[in-house]
């Protein structure tokens, strides 16, 4: 069993729980694990990563991204994923390598302080996060109307 397969085999129950209509790839690994290489009706970024490809693609349902942590500095593949992230993918699946990555000194909490969820890691060393829009801000219990407004204290107290 080669890399790429046991690669599409972690990311395979990702992709039928998001259910994307459309695909972006960006990346040689997620392009090799959906083996899409020849399909021209799934946009696909190579790299270098830079943000002017960025300009060129439309939104979709589903960002899969490979070699983005181990080939930017951190700040421009924050911005990057930023981009993606606010603009054209509500649900994104990132493959990285923790020890290319930590070269530009990505470490386990950055993903996470973008949003993103530690989902598997491969035999290869790869780790795979998952990020989808309904699950980065859980429903607080507190925000609503009954902590909010006391309108048995309206006209009792003067601030």
């Amino acid at each position: 069993m080669t890399d790429s397969i046991a690669l599409s085999k972690l990311i395979t129950p990702l992709i039928t729980q998001f259910s994307p209509k459309t695909i972006l790839t960006a990346g040689e690994a997620a392009a090799t694990c959906l083996q899409t290489d020849n399909d021209t009706r799934i946009p696909h970024l190579t790299t270098p990563y830079h943000q002017q490809q960025l300009e060129d693609i439309s939104a979709v349902d589903l960002a899969i991204i490979s070699e983005l942590t181990e080939s930017l500095s951190k700040p421009l593949a924050q911005a990057w994923l930023g981009t993606i992230k606010n603009y054209y993918a509500p649900h994104i699946i990132l493959i990285s390598h923790p020890t290319l990555a930590a070269k530009h000194n990505w470490q386990f909490t950055d993903y996470l302080a973008m949003g993103f969820k530690h989902i598997a890691g491969s035999q290869d060393g790869l780790r795979i996060f998952s990020y989808a829009i309904e699950n980065y801000q859980p429903k607080r219990d507190w925000l609503n109307s009954r902590f909010w407004a006391n309108p048995e204290m309206y006209d009792k107290y003067r601030w």
